[in-house]
């Protein structure tokens, strides 16, 4: 009995050590060729691990821009537990090296220059940096390597988009586009997105006022000129006395990513885009997972993250696009209501905020 309470307590706690001990050295030894390998573990345990290590999918598309060297090195940095462990996160499966070969052709395969992949890059370590003082995304396996290749991917893979973000003007230049990004959190999408498209404004919307001062400063360190920011919520917007009639049917794009469901999200911003037929705006939003019924009937778009940067693996996320005037009647049928407004409610109200 001793032995066996022995056994059942290691198998409980021998792979969350190993586990940890490769959250520590991972950051530093994901772009390295020398493999990482830890402390063995106890035989009876090493058959279950060995088994539910990750493998790279072998049905790569023909024309695909990425090889997998990047990603299966970064996998092999990493354990897969068994059931005698809580679930480690998905991160590291799409971590990727911004200064790597990958990373620049897959860049490079949407248009973007040498210059911006390199800022790009610098984004990547900002948020790791602000990340270290407060939760602008998860900080469990939090590297260059996992924001490059988990966050700032899939926001730059809008790109590939037809007509992202407005169809392009007779000289093949884009034409300047006014965008929003609501629940922008540590500025995805709508920072790398503002690296690419330079001639366009953008308006990245928060209700948590940490977050949006680690979004200025990053900003300004990136000398990106094309950004404002906005504490507070989306629907908010249109209600300021002094901006709200400029700001109501006036973006061209709205884009968010895993903020809420999308009928919500629907209703926060279904007075922010343009309704003109002859210039109606769009909600480009990225999700996982399964969306309602009274969306998905109404999409325009519908394509994985894998598809639009032609690399199998690369996200576990999809893009849907859709008009305005069917942003509005998601809304109507979403049951969302507005919070009501008068003497004795929301005294301390929360003032928005813009940098200009």
């Amino acid at each position: 009995m001793l032995r066996q309470g022995i056994i059942k307590k290691m198998s409980r706690s021998w792979p969350l050590l190993c586990c940890s001990l490769m959250r520590i050295h991972a950051s530093s030894t994901l772009a390295s060729s020398s493999a990482f390998v830890p402390c063995a573990a106890p035989a009876f345990l090493q058959l279950s691990v060995k088994s539910q290590q990750s493998t790279i999918p072998s049905n790569i598309p023909a024309n695909s821009n990425v090889s997998y060297s990047a990603m299966a090195k970064s996998q092999s940095h990493r354990m897969i537990l068994d059931e005698f462990t809580e679930g480690p996160s998905t991160s590291l499966n799409f971590a990727m090296d911004p200064n790597s070969p990958e990373a620049r052709s897959l860049t490079e395969s949407l248009g973007i220059s040498s210059e911006k992949h390199d800022v790009l890059a610098k984004h990547a370590q900002l948020v790791v940096e602000w990340n270290d003082r407060l939760n602008l995304i998860s900080r469990k396996d939090c590297s260059v390597e996992v924001v490059f290749g988990r966050h700032i991917l899939p926001s730059l893979a809008l790109a590939a988009l037809p007509d992202f973000p407005l169809p392009k003007n007779d000289d093949g230049s884009h034409p300047s586009a006014k965008i929003v990004d609501v629940g922008t959190g540590g500025g995805f999408p709508g920072i790398p997105l503002a690296i690419l498209y330079p001639e366009s404004d953008f308006l990245l919307v928060d209700s948590v006022g940490k977050k949006l001062k680690a979004v200025e400063e990053m900003v300004a360190e990136l000398g990106l000129e094309n950004v404002k920011t906005h504490h507070g919520r989306a629907e908010e917007i249109v209600d300021n006395p002094i901006t709200g009639k400029k700001q109501k049917n006036s973006f061209d794009v709205c884009v968010g990513r895993s903020v809420t469901s999308m009928p919500r999200f629907c209703f926060w911003v279904q007075d922010l885009l343009k309704v003109k037929k002859s210039e109606e705006g769009k909600l480009v939003y990225i999700i996982g997972g399964e969306v309602e019924e009274s969306v998905v009937s109404r999409l325009i778009v519908d394509i994985a993250i894998d598809d639009l940067l032609k690399c199998e693996g690369a996200s576990d996320k999809r893009t849907l696009i859709l008009s305005a005037s069917d942003v509005v009647k998601v809304a109507n049928e979403s049951g969302e209501t507005r919070p009501k407004r008068g003497p004795g409610k929301n005294k301390k109200k929360r003032s928005g905020s813009t940098i200009h």
